[in-house]
């Protein structure tokens, strides 16, 4: 296999471009299923920096990378490129893109300007069928931690509000003592699952995984969004209004009576 030809890391003709690779196929049961990859996403960059060196080289990257810090991947997919932060393998198939793909993408990648992976913040979306979204920060919240009561109010989960509310006053009346054991358990257990918590009751309320992203803040996830779905919803919208459906016309109707 030919090698890529950089300069100041980017590649220097559309040979170099033959070597990007993209997803083939996806496992049922995969790491690359729960980060919502798809067939056809180009892989181009890891790590910060482009990525050109073949299908092997990027599966040896991934099993040698740290699971507990991450690796960030950029991702070209129909015009769009993101970032996710990949923990180990994908468990998908890849092979090498096209010349029409590479004709495409071009002009997109060379001039993208890579984030750094400690500026970015992992967030999960999730929208229903009428393309409402909600954006799940993934960063450990102290709150969650130490006062777990407000978090719950801050996110609206008021049925596992009023439980732990009730936990608090039957352990208040018994002694005051089995109260504070209670409020450091449950904080412990808020610091482990407030993540799974709220992913559940958001999927409790009839919305589906749909994204996952690496961005510096709120407004450029909500901006990828958009550019996937123009007509996305969100409750808190920092990019303006989605674009609507035109409403169909109403037919004039003829009259009946004679002369008018």
């Amino acid at each position: 296999m030919q090698d890529s030809t950089y300069s100041d890391g980017q590649p220097t003709n559309e040979a170099a471009l033959s070597n990007l690779i993209r997803i083939k196929e996806v496992s049922a049961i995969s790491r690359a299923r729960s980060m919502r990859l798809q067939p056809g996403d180009v892989i181009f960059g890891y790590d910060s920096t482009p990525f050109r060196s073949g299908i092997n080289d990027f599966q040896d990257l991934l099993e040698e990378c740290d699971e507990d810090a991450g690796v960030l991947l950029t991702i070209w997919r129909d015009g769009l490129i993101y970032n996710v932060v990949c923990y180990g393998p994908l468990g998908a198939t890849y092979e090498f893109i096209d010349s029409e793909i590479a004709e495409k993408i071009q002009m997109d990648i060379n001039d993208y300007d890579f984030p750094k992976r400690q500026d970015l913040i992992v967030y999960e979306v999730l929208r229903d069928l009428y393309r409402r979204c909600e954006i799940i920060d993934t960063t450990p919240d102290p709150v969650a931690t130490f006062v777990p009561p407000i978090w719950l109010v801050q996110h609206r989960l008021f049925e596992p509000l009023l439980a732990i509310s009730l936990i608090y006053a039957i352990t208040f009346a018994v002694h005051w003592v089995l109260f504070v054991i209670s409020y450091i358990v449950l904080c412990v257990y808020f610091k482990r699952a407030s993540l799974m918590m709220l992913r559940s009751f958001i999927v409790y309320r009839q919305y589906q995984m749909w994204l996952v992203i690496a961005a510096r803040d709120l407004r450029e996830v909500q901006e990828a969004c958009r550019k996937v779905d123009p007509k996305t919803h969100f409750k808190d919208s920092l990019v303006g209004d989605p674009v609507e459906d035109e409403k169909p016309k109403k037919k004039k109707k003829r009259s009946t009576i004679p002369g008018t």
